[in-house]
């Protein structure tokens, strides 16, 4: 796919404008750090999320909330919130929450599933940071440096994943 974008890109942006191969080499070059840095993190935390998947992380952190007697939507919070903060990819936390949560979920009705879902996914919108593609995406365009970002990213996503989260909470207490 990034091969196919690359071939689009010097055919849209070169040959049709007429510019010259050390121009839109130039162009190209420039761009590559910035890309670089998001496809690696990417492919880090994908990679990283599997070895957790594989190696049973999930289930023993599953198990955990489960033997103190953790409250079902919590976990899924919790849980996803631990999966993102440790390899970095929401959908892979939110994913892998859900699978971890399939049996308990199995008795509720329709509009609990659905919460302990919102759960799982303000989980999994929390701590945003370095090993977050998004996290890059945004400091790299934005200019920030990793301790701006951190300070502002990761804290906005962070808040919004709790006060999601309390809202969640919230309705589930009012069915």
């Amino acid at each position: 796919a990034l091969m196919i974008a690359l071939v689009l890109a010097f055919w849209l942006l070169a040959l049709r404008r007429g510019w010259s191969l050390q121009h839109t080499s130039d162009i190209m070059g420039s761009a590559l750090p910035t890309a670089a840095v998001v496809i690696l993190v990417t492919g880090a935390g994908g990679v990283f999320g599997k070895v957790l998947v594989e190696s049973g992380v999930g289930k023993a952190l599953a198990n955990m909330l489960q033997m103190i007697d953790l409250p079902l939507l919590p976990a899924a919070f919790i849980i996803s919130l631990a999966l993102r903060a440790s390899q970095g990819s929401a959908t892979v936390a939110i994913l892998t929450t859900g699978g971890l949560l399939s049996e308990a979920v199995m008795g509720l009705n329709p509009i609990q599933c659905v919460l302990v879902t919102l759960a799982a996914c303000f989980g999994g919108l929390g701590a945003s940071h370095i090993n977050d593609s998004g996290f890059w995406i945004v400091t790299k365009y934005l200019g920030l440096s990793v301790a701006d970002g951190l300070k502002t990213w990761t804290v906005l996503t962070t808040i919004l994943g709790f006060t999601g989260f309390l809202i969640t909470w919230c309705v589930w207490a009012v069915i």
